[in-house]
């Protein structure tokens, strides 16, 4: 799967872009998971950051979340150094390593650096199971 890099515009907020990118992709139907997590900002489910960092680091698989959930974490961040989201169509024990780039099977990968640049793939097969 090919990422595509959208550097962050002065006029759009990041979720906002990311929503634009991803809406026609049907990106609240897919499974997420948090696949690496560095930033500073509030937490969701009422864990704080530095938790959810945790969570992330621990499970081999991510941490499953939510397409509202990973807009909200974004959307609060102050800073994102750093985060790996990776969309499936169901639930998945597959585990991914991003420092590889292989994303293979997984129909929509979300990269965020330095908040001011994101890297989205889509993969149409993936995503119509075939």
């Amino acid at each position: 799967m090919d990422l595509n890099q959208i550097h962050r515009d002065s006029g759009d907020t990041l979720t906002n872009q990311l929503r634009a990118a991803l809406d026609a992709s049907h990106a609240g139907s897919l499974v997420w998971y948090l696949r690496e997590l560095e930033l500073v900002g509030k937490g969701i489910r009422g864990l704080t950051i530095l938790e959810l960092e945790d969570e992330v680091a621990r499970s081999p698989h991510g941490l499953q979340v939510s397409w509202d959930e990973l807009i909200e974490l974004m959307g609060t961040a102050d800073d994102i150094h750093d985060l790996v989201a990776t969309g499936h169509l169901a639930p998945t024990e597959a585990t991914i390593d991003p420092a590889t780039g292989d994303y293979s099977g997984c129909p929509a990968v979300v990269e965020i650096f330095d908040s001011g640049t994101f890297r989205v793939g889509w993969d149409a097969e993936a995503a119509a199971g075939s």
